[in-house]
């Protein structure tokens, strides 16, 4: 079959529209491993960040690194002050746009925001693919990643190699 010149533009432009338009909502449409929750905020509106880990046991948990807790990304994910972008090791949350996003987010927020937090990094992967942090989040001397799989605001996410086994903090 052959091609008039005249043919081979109309083409093109359709096949870049179509491909724009399906990488623009695949991405639009991304929901991680699919996650949710519909644990209300209001439950902890009234609860200071004392009250929440005044529930939980100290973590045998060892603190590596310390530092202020400046951003929120969302309810697995920090920026913490002099060690860059942390995600949380063992533990997802559910992505934007997802039931249960803002309370888990804003859970986090409760507890991390503006305060020191310590750092116990994932001796066996330190690092994810996109160069975050992995560690385990110790506020208070409380494990932040145990303390949101028992609040049922986040799943177990355990992806080998890890020195942690989150499946223990359930």
């Amino acid at each position: 079959m052959k091609f008039k010149k005249r043919n081979i533009i109309p083409i093109l432009i359709i096949l870049i529209l179509a491909i724009g338009i399906l990488s623009s909502t695949s991405a639009y449409y991304y929901k991680g491993t699919g996650f949710n929750h519909n644990i209300s905020y209001s439950q902890y509106y009234g609860m200071s960040s004392e009250d929440i880990l005044n529930e939980y046991n100290d973590t045998n948990c060892t603190v590596e690194e310390r530092g202020i807790c400046y951003k929120v990304v969302d309810g697995d994910t920090i920026w913490v002050e002099g060690v860059g972008k942390v995600r949380f090791v063992g533990v997802n949350t559910p992505e934007r746009g997802v039931d249960g996003y803002n309370v888990s987010k804003n859970f986090v927020k409760k507890l991390c925001l503006n305060q020191e937090v310590g750092l116990d990094i994932d001796d066996a992967k330190p690092k994810d693919k996109y160069n975050r942090t992995l560690a385990v989040v110790i506020v208070d001397g409380k494990n932040l990643n145990e303390i949101l799989l028992k609040e049922k605001l986040a799943e177990v996410m355990y992806i080998p190699p890890s020195e942690f086994m989150p499946y223990s903090w359930e």
